[in-house]
């Protein structure tokens, strides 16, 4: 006998269809009442349909299709899953779910390793796909997930690349150069605030106020909403840019109406351009961070600008305050020993 539940999600009601075949739980889910009371119907009448629903839905339904109905449901705070399964979709997307194997997603983060990804980046790619996976087989009643059986990449948390002196100005002026107007306006947005990727793709012209050289991020990594504070030079080039109404300050330059995440072919050709090595995007909020320490910031100043919810992040850069505390100590303590 085939039962129907009704499912209530942020994104509106679901129905689902769930019976059991040889001792499993077998259900498919459904976002209108009449296709799930029809799907019902046919489990009920047709015995072999109802037998061989599990090995149609791993050879049908499409790793494309499994992330839409994954997202329809996602409401999680991380922005960037949506840019990471979109990825996972460009490459894999035409694949049925169970013709998804080790070798594809080990060749796919192949690739990313290829560009300059770090280990930490890989792992929250495979981490993203991995939740489809999960949740289709719990919506299926269906087990497979390939990504359990690639290796986690180890990663290096105290990694705390910087540009050099010599590398910043270099990395400025090949992005200016770029074939993207706004790639400088990114690295520089990137270098003053020391927001994430994300955050800064995910920008609207709604969240930024000129006026009061001010972007407001409404959902952060660690989910607190922050502000950021622009630089005049931020302002004067988001100044050149200013659009009215609520459209992304970093659009795509041929998607209508979409944020531009894959712009990394541009990103690398810059980095390329100016004889930078072994530098990631992420890094540029490791220079905000150094360049703050180096020129007198304290831990707790350099944690409320890149919004670190603990302290204990920004204990990195404690050996470039050095120079700073040495300076204080001697205004401070230097007339005491006459």
């Amino acid at each position: 006998m085939a039962k129907i539940q009704v499912r209530k999600g942020a994104k509106g009601t679901t129905y689902r269809v769930e019976f059991m075949r040889d001792g499993r739980r077998v259900s498919k889910s459904f976002k209108l009442k009449k296709e799930a009371e029809k799907f019902a119907a046919l489990v009920v009448v047709d015995d072999s349909f109802a037998h061989g629903l599990s090995n149609y839905t791993l050879n049908t339904l499409t790793l494309s299709k499994a992330i839409r109905e994954y997202l329809d449901q996602h409401t999680g705070r991380d922005q960037n899953v949506f840019h990471r399964l979109g990825w996972w979709a460009d490459r894999l997307g035409d694949k049925p779910v169970g013709k998804v194997t080790r070798q594809h997603i080990k060749a796919a983060l192949d690739t990313l390793k290829s560009e300059g990804k770090a280990p930490a980046t890989l792992n929250r790619y495979k981490a993203a796909l991995s939740s489809v996976f999960a949740f289709i087989c719990d919506e299926h009643d269906l087990k497979v997930n390939p990504c359990r059986e690639v290796k986690q990449q180890s990663e290096d948390n105290a990694r705390t690349r910087f540009l050099s002196d010599a590398e910043l100005p270099r990395l400025l002026d090949a992005a200016k150069a770029s074939e993207w107007p706004r790639l400088y306006m990114l690295i520089l947005m990137a270098i003053t605030t020391g927001a994430r990727r994300g955050e800064l793709i995910g920008l609207k012209w709604s969240d930024v106020d000129l006026k009061a050289r001010t972007a407001h991020l409404h959902t952060t990594k660690n989910g607190d909403q922050r502000v950021l504070a622009l630089t005049d030079a931020v302002i004067s080039e988001l100044a050149s840019f200013r659009e009215v109404g609520n459209g992304y300050v970093f659009p795509h330059p041929s998607r209508l109406g979409e944020p531009f995440h894959y712009f990394d072919h541009l990103w690398q050709a810059a980095r390329s351009a100016a004889g930078i090595t072994d530098f990631h995007f992420h890094d540029l909020r490791h220079t905000c961070a150094s360049l703050l320490a180096m020129n007198g910031a304290s831990l707790l100043e350099i944690a409320q600008v890149l919004g670190h919810k603990s302290i204990t992040m920004t204990q990195r850069y404690s050996h470039l305050c050095n120079g700073h505390k040495a300076k204080l100590t001697d205004r401070v303590f230097g007339g005491i020993a006459k």
